[in-house]
């Protein structure tokens, strides 16, 4: 791979980008790694809003070249950038996320979601869902670290993302059309993103591969990191 593309790593929703900690080093063998934090931002309330927040921030780096791997709702994120600046993508990583829109059904609950940050803050949102974001056999002081670890995240950029996640449009049509490789990374005990549903999103151009990661949720990174880097360094490899 060129030394000259950078790799973006872009956090989810709900954590922060320590997330990627665990993999920085080994990736940055390989490339330039950019690992910007957009957790605490809460005047971003849709997608399109946080993509070019992005832009405007690979612009001041002077970035031309790019590898996207977003992870949750990064991936969204990644999805809306590559939509708007494909020239600028020379890869695009789904990392435990997916191209679809959420139905009602989903967009009701994260209504829900809102209402207990407005009302009760953090706390509750973060106890309740960092647990769904690994295995369920990962070890469990490791999940109250995690818990522990996010805890401080702000209340109303929580709210201003889970705004922005409920209101994305379905953007299939971006891995359908891309002219650059696509690489799916799946966990195969992923709580939060359906395994056979999202894997089914190959069928949709075949620039796109997939890549399972076994013994993980959605938290693959933390979970299992030195799989984790070895898939995407091997993608990163074939670029």
């Amino acid at each position: 791979m060129s030394q000259s593309i950078a790799i973006c790593l872009i956090h989810g929703h709900g954590v922060d980008a320590s997330i990627w900690d665990g993999i920085y080093a080994d990736l940055a063998l390989d490339a330039s790694v950019l690992k910007p934090d957009f957790s605490r931002l809460a005047n971003h309330t849709s997608i399109e809003a946080y993509a070019e927040d992005l832009y405007a921030r690979l612009q001041t780096g002077q970035v031309e070249n790019v590898i996207l791997v977003g992870h949750s709702m990064g991936g969204y994120l990644a999805l809306a950038f590559a939509e708007r600046h494909p020239e600028m993508v020379r890869g695009l990583v789904l990392y435990h996320s997916t191209a679809t829109a959420d139905d009602e059904a989903r967009r009701e609950v994260r209504r829900q979601v809102i209402e207990g940050l407005k009302t009760q803050g953090t706390a509750p949102f973060i106890q309740k869902q960092l647990p769904k974001m690994v295995a369920p056999d990962y070890p469990s002081e490791k999940t109250q670290n995690l818990v522990e670890r996010f805890l401080n995240l702000p209340a109303d950029a929580l709210i201003a993302g889970m705004v922005a996640i409920a209101n994305r449009p379905d953007r299939t049509h971006v891995l359908r059309d891309a002219q650059f490789p696509i690489l799916l990374v799946l966990g195969r005990q992923d709580q939060l993103i359906p395994y056979e549903k999202t894997a089914q999103l190959a069928s949709l151009s075949d620039r796109i591969s997939v890549a399972t990661i076994e013994q993980a949720g959605h938290l693959s990174m933390i979970e299992q990191p030195a799989e984790s880097s070895q898939v995407l360094r091997s993608f990163m490899g074939q670029l």
